[in-house]
């Protein structure tokens, strides 16, 4: 998989340049810009040509933003703010603009301050290794298909599928070839890197069968146990020593791994674990955190900076951060614990939560 390129860095004057070469390089993106940053980028602008009424050129502009927009699983980051560099003769200084940032874009920002440890949070996230896996959980009477990347699940659809009867249509092979058909819909258009098939014996024996045929020696394709199909098969698919295995790098999959922890450690001994902001923050000026999970929702809301700052402290002193996508699963659970938990690396004695 492609990933984000710094291309070139001034750390005493505040400023990044990289280039976005995969639609998750967005969401490193989007959590590494904040409101009164500036950005600067190619886009095109609408502008007065005397003699010609209105012209929309490409230029250069630089925006202080003021808002973000970006939808999961988009290929754009919209960024909106007040222009406060351009081509001096088309007067926009003061003037509002969006930029849209797609794959390929170049962008550079400039903060207060980019220190190390931000530095260091952006190459990390892009040089992880990034998988596309396509999960299909799927049992006689219904299936679901969804890609697992590093913004989490995405459900690409569902199916409703006859049972098992004595027509044709109902058939083993004739239900694993229309699953068969459905996934290699997504296989070159989602840029999957393997295929993970969830299912009860014969159904599951049956579509590896076919998916081999179709896309054999292009993808490797593994398979596993799921006792249900449809989305709730997804999820006890996602739960699989297989795939936790195979996407061990995967940002959801590590996550529900540090979740299962906290809590197995939150019953026996909770001063080696915090959660909440202001119990983490403690621990982190504690230098005890190990590893921390936050939810994304946190880096949008008025506490941004005080999170940021935990954020920075952590990864200074050796700890380990994630960031987790405010819309999958895992972040509604960690809102159930001020949508921030950290592992301790030792036991902390305080007021605990």
């Amino acid at each position: 998989m492609c990933q984000v390129k710094v291309i070139d860095k001034d750390l005493k004057k505040g400023w990044v340049k990289v280039r976005i070469e995969d639609v998750d390089d967005l969401w490193i993106l989007k959590n590494l810009i904040k409101e009164g940053d500036v950005v600067v980028a190619r886009t095109t602008r609408d502008v007065k040509m005397e003699g010609e009424g209105k012209r929309r050129l490409p230029m250069t502009l630089a925006i202080k933003v003021e808002k973000l927009y970006f939808q999961p699983f988009a290929s754009r980051l919209r960024v909106h703010g007040i222009i406060v560099e351009g081509p001096e003769e088309y007067g926009l200084k003061g003037s509002h603009h969006t930029l849209n940032i797609d794959v390929g874009s170049e962008v550079t920002l400039f903060k207060e301050s980019i220190n190390q440890s931000l530095l260091k949070r952006l190459e990390s996230l892009s040089n992880r290794r990034r998988f596309r896996a396509l999960l299909v959980a799927a049992d006689f009477d219904e299936a679901s298909l969804a890609i697992l990347y590093d913004q989490g699940v995405r459900f690409l659809n569902d199916l409703t599928l006859p049972g098992v009867g004595s027509d044709d249509e109902s058939s083993v092979e004739n239900i694993a070839t229309r699953i068969a058909e459905e996934v290699t819909k997504y296989v070159e258009s989602e840029k999957i890197d393997f295929i993970v098939v969830g299912s009860p014996t014969v159904l599951r024996e049956a579509v590896v069968k076919e998916l081999k045929t179709r896309v054999g020696g292009k993808l490797k394709i593994f398979a596993d146990s799921v006792s249900i199909g449809g989305r709730a098969g997804i999820q006890e698919l996602l739960r699989r020593d297989s795939v936790k295995n195979l996407l061990q790098e995967s940002v959801i999959v590590e996550g529900e791994a540090i979740l299962e922890r906290f809590l197995k450690i939150l019953a026996s001994n909770p001063e080696r674990v915090a959660y909440g902001l202001k119990d983490v923050e403690y621990a982190a000026l504690s230098n005890a955190v190990d590893t921390l999970l936050v939810s994304e929702d946190l880096l949008t809301f008025d506490e941004r900076e005080r999170v940021e700052r935990i954020l920075s402290i952590v990864e200074e002193r050796g700890g380990n951060v994630r960031i987790i996508p405010s819309e999958s699963p895992l972040a509604t659970k960690l809102r159930g614990f001020g949508g921030i938990i950290a592992l301790l690396r030792y036991a902390l004695p305080r007021d605990i939560n």
